[in-house]
């Protein structure tokens, strides 16, 4: 019964699918595969060991390495970004295999993949790239669904202009995925710091190095039971935090308003950033603003590649490999690899833990559920003002890694991996129940207060079905927190554990295959999760709910 886009069915049931893809499968089976036999001779060498180093630099010199990871992390999320999505508008067969490829890289957890860069590359790079990780994915993502959704009159504009790929990308599809792909970073934020700071600090454990930046700071502090040290540092990061966000992602998403085909959104007010208001009334940076426009322009203007024909393409037909057998098959691939592995007898302990880590996950979604509905639902019901109050504390809190908590969840007798995951999921997942309340149609209200609703009749009938396609949708961002901090919270379990501590354990201990194997369940499992439950969930409430 709402408006958001995210709840129209139409929406949903073009772009979500109901059941796991043999494809996306194939993929994840095939890369597991590859890895273990590329890995399979690399030995088990501990990469913890002795005493941690001395602290070599000092708070605010942890806060500029931090700053300067955050700011290499974005200059890669964007060239990685342009370079992978140019490619998959410029050859369409790589774009074919780009898609499902893309549903596979956005379920594995980025903090994941820290042991096996960290084997490849030196710890600075290994920390700006699994920051980096899951963001590029999904800008790519948001690029091809801009190209879907680009206007039919402007693809007939570029082919009777005989465009070039190249000239196709960088002046048509480039600046209507603009709003989407800076949307899709803001939404990402919150995972980018959690796997940055647990990136510095996982690094100090590996390298002995403890000038990685505040998170490597604050683990050390915590390790050596310095609760003041601990609150110290999490305040400097808290003001990272605001000076990115003001400094960078605000003035970006207020700067994209003005590459909407529609124009800006007149019912809702427009993001403001007071650098950007500085930025449009200096000449120096309009300048700078200008000459940086003409050099994309002038980029964008390279014939590169062939005109697109004016005549339909004639499609030719081609034989496909039955797509029932891949799955299969690749299956039996990553079976013969782990056997060759030596890894067989981990399979059933790493099974018993993925089914241990998949109820914390789905224990921490039913937590928030259980605490924000009935909640964001009364503040809904009072007045505006204390409900975009409550909205913009919910934004706020929620750009802050929930990390930073545990060691004081840990004083205080808080021990279970689901409250643990709960600090940083929840805050999404109320952003979501307040969206969705203010959204329903005021004519709505009237008729209920009509028929004089009240009470548990007025929640069962209007509010509760009013909130659900909005509120089913938004699970499938608000589990994303959770697979990015599931393996620092099951770590500070100390009963039961889970696939996440067996990972990190494995990463720890520096056995590459062990970690392979273990990470491809782990991204199985946020597949299973997010295409058997979250998806089916989202697309019945649209269809049932939406009008």
């Amino acid at each position: 019964m709402t408006g958001s886009p995210m709840a129209m069915p139409l929406r949903i049931m073009h772009r979500w699918r109901q059941r796991m893809s043999g494809v996306e499968l194939s993929i994840l089976f095939c890369a597991a595969a590859i890895a273990l036999l590329v890995v399979r001779h690399a030995p088990a060498v501990p990469v913890v060991s002795g005493a941690l180093p001395s602290i070599s630099v000092g708070v605010w010199s942890a806060a500029v390495l931090t700053l300067l990871h955050v700011a290499l992390a974005l200059m890669t999320v964007v060239i990685l970004s342009l370079l992978i999505s140019g490619a998959a508008c410029q050859w369409p067969r790589f774009r074919a295999f780009l898609i499902p490829a893309l549903s596979v890289a956005r379920a594995v957890p980025g903090l994941g993949l820290i042991g096996i860069f960290a084997a490849i590359f030196p710890a600075s790079v290994t920390i700006v790239l699994v920051a980096a990780s899951s963001m590029i994915w999904r800008i790519v993502t948001a690029v091809l669904d801009a190209e879907d959704t680009l206007p039919p009159a402007l693809d007939e504009v570029a082919t009777g202009l005989r465009m070039t790929g190249w000239q196709r990308f960088w002046r048509l599809q480039i600046p209507v995925a603009v709003p989407l792909t800076t949307f899709r970073a803001m939404q990402s934020m919150p995972a980018f710091w959690v796997r940055l700071l647990a990136a510095e600090g996982l690094m100090m454990l590996m390298s002995h190095r403890t000038d990685g930046g505040c998170g490597a700071a604050v683990l050390h502090a915590m390790l050596d039971h310095h609760p003041l040290r601990i609150v110290e540092i999490s305040l400097v990061i808290l003001l990272l935090i605001l000076l990115v966000d003001q400094a960078v992602m605000r003035p970006v998403l207020g700067w994209a308003q003005r590459y909407r085909p529609e124009g800006p959104l007149e019912e809702r007010p427009r993001p403001q950033s007071w650098l950007l208001r500085i930025w449009r009334r200096t000449k120096p940076m309009l300048w700078l603003s200008g000459t940086l426009g003409e050099a994309l322009a002038w980029i964008g203007n390279w014939r590169i590649g062939r005109p697109r024909s004016i005549l339909p393409e004639q499609d030719v037909a081609a034989r496909e490999f039955p797509r029932a057998i891949l799955p299969v098959l690749s299956l039996f691939v990553l079976v013969y690899a782990i056997y060759h592995a030596g890894l067989l007898p981990l399979v059933p302990s790493d099974l018993t833990e993925s089914i241990l880590t998949l109820s914390h996950v789905c224990g921490t979604l039913v937590l928030c559920l259980l605490v924000w509905v009935p909640l964001g639902l009364l503040i809904s019901e009072s007045r505006a003002s204390l409900r975009n109050v409550c909205r913009n504390a919910a934004a706020a809190c929620g750009l802050f890694p929930a990390v930073l908590l545990y060691p004081l969840c840990r004083e205080l007798g808080l021990n279970s991996a689901i409250v643990l995951l709960f600090l940083g999921a929840h805050w999404l997942v109320g952003i979501v129940v307040l969206d969705a309340a203010k959204a329903i149609p005021s004519g709505l209200r009237q008729v209920a207060t009509g028929l004089r609703l009240r009470g548990l009749l007025l929640w069962r009938r209007l509010l509760l079905p009013a909130i659900a396609p909005e509120l089913c949708g938004g699970l499938l961002t608000a589990v994303v927190p959770v697979w990015n901090a599931v393996m620092v919270a099951e770590a500070f379990v100390p009963s039961d554990s889970g696939l996440g501590a067996t990972l990190l354990s494995e990463v720890l201990g520096g056995a590459l295959g062990a970690q392979i194997l273990a990470l491809m369940l782990l991204t199985l499992l946020s597949m299973l999760l997010d295409r058997l439950i979250l998806q089916p969930l989202a697309v019945n409430a649209a269809q049932k709910y939406t009008l």
